[in-house]
């Protein structure tokens, strides 16, 4: 039988081998991104007509998964009442067959921490109850992933994560939303899909 100091060797190469193996796709996934055309940034419009929260949302999912069509990558939606339990004012996009592993957008106003208050627009890629498998591998290419989506990834709270929840969020500002502007969303959140899929295939979870 294998000592414990033994198995504990044999885990940390293992998990070294993985973190080398999703540095190589970021880098690779960097360089793909130089090659491409970078796109103009279009004015916003004055005065958009004004859309309820849900209208926007339903733009945002649209033209996300437009965008990640473009990149061979098929999203489903799912309802968040229906059988996921969450707030309406979320809706979630699955992109694995594992059903507890997704995406989602919302609003939020947190009641603690850093943004106490305040009325947000957050994309979570949520984790709950994989935290080795998953959570902890994106962990730490952290600020690789926050390099290539010009994003900070920001985690529950530790009293949260204690509960087994695991999610890396994107918050963006709530104006984002009071303006219309659909296509920064969901330009947002397309790539956040696109930068962060590959590494969890990677990690097994198809």
């Amino acid at each position: 039988m294998k000592s414990i100091a033994q198995q504990r060797t044999e885990d940390k190469g293992e998990k070294a081998g993985v973190v080398r193996e999703l540095k190589k796709f970021l880098d690779w996934f960097e360089h793909w991104l130089q090659s491409e055309e970078v796109a103009e940034i279009e004015p916003v419009s004055p005065a958009p007509q004004e859309k309820t929260f849900d209208e926007f949302l339903d733009e945002v999912l649209a033209e996300t998964k437009r965008i990640l069509a473009e990149q061979k990558i098929n999203v489903t939606y799912t309802l968040p009442g229906q059988n996921l339990g969450i707030s309406e004012s979320w809706k979630c996009v699955k992109v694995f067959g594992n059903n507890d592993i997704y995406y989602r957008i919302g609003r939020t106003r947190p009641r603690k921490g850093p943004y106490q208050g305040r009325e947000l627009l957050v994309i979570d890629l949520v984790m709950d109850g994989y935290k080795k498998q998953v959570f902890l591998p994106l962990l730490e290419l952290k600020a690789e992933i926050e390099k290539h989506l010009g994003a900070v990834l920001e985690r529950e709270l530790p009293k949260v994560e204690a509960t087994g929840k695991y999610r890396l969020k994107v918050i963006l500002p709530y104006e984002i939303v009071r303006r219309g502007d659909t296509r920064l969303a969901a330009r947002k959140f397309a790539s956040f899909i696109a930068v962060t899929k590959p590494l969890i295939n990677r990690l097994g979870i198809q």
